[in-house]
């Protein structure tokens, strides 16, 4: 089966993960204990089934670990991570080559997507990367994150497209491998290091391979 449509994760897949954690530095620094605890929130709303709103309820989960009200912790999570934090990334640069191979993509005539766990809009816009995508949205939209199904049927949904269709890019095979793999799409894994009996499709680290492996599989 030919690929439609290419798929891609944004923190640790369009640009290198070390930058996430250099970013949030200063941010963690000024706010070390929201910091600590919103990563270790993180980890246990994965587990949580069913979710009805995601924020309201990663603010109740985040004001138990802080032993405030959930009305201050949503209001701190708004304010430090999802507006003062993301501003922080202006500057970023993609890995090499990730421009060109996208827009090959996209002259190829593949339909291009951006599905990640934090909010991407502005991210896209500072890695230079806006403009480019068919849709693009993050996995909290669907009051889920990855692995859970939920957002890539979404994404295969707004594709248009069957799973065996897509290509799912991502550099965690815990969270994009195995929860892309596990509703049929397609998958490859960004890594230096590939898993042994990997169930992705491809695992690569230059993005140069990446579009030899999608053209080559796809007659262009």
């Amino acid at each position: 089966m030919k690929f439609r449509a290419i798929a891609f994760d944004i923190d640790g897949t369009l640009y290198p993960n070390y930058r996430m954690y250099l970013y949030s530095l200063i941010p963690a620094l000024k706010h070390p204990i929201l910091a600590l605890n919103f990563g270790r929130v993180r980890k246990e709303i994965r587990k949580v089934r069913p979710v009805e709103n995601f924020r309201h309820l990663q603010a109740r989960m985040l004001a138990d670990h802080m032993g405030c009200s959930a009305e201050h912790a949503f209001a701190l999570a708004e304010r430090f991570l999802y507006e003062r934090w993301v501003t922080s990334f202006r500057g970023l640069k993609p890995f090499p080559g990730v421009r060109a191979v996208l827009d090959s993509f996209k002259h190829a005539g593949f339909k291009l997507a951006a599905m990640s766990d934090f909010p991407i809009q502005s991210k896209l816009e500072y890695l230079g990367l806006s403009g480019l995508w068919d849709t693009a949205f993050t996995a909290e939209d669907t009051h889920y994150l990855k692995p859970h199904p939920e957002p890539f049927l979404r994404l295969i949904n707004e594709l248009e497209c069957g799973p065996e269709e897509i290509l799912y890019v991502g550099n965690s095979y815990s969270y994009d491998i195995e929860g892309a793999g596990a509703v049929g799409i397609r998958t490859a894994h960004l890594t230096k290091h590939p898993v042994p009996g990997s169930r992705a499709d491809f695992s690569f680290f230059r993005y140069s391979d990446l579009r030899d492996f999608v053209f080559s599989h796809s007659g262009v």
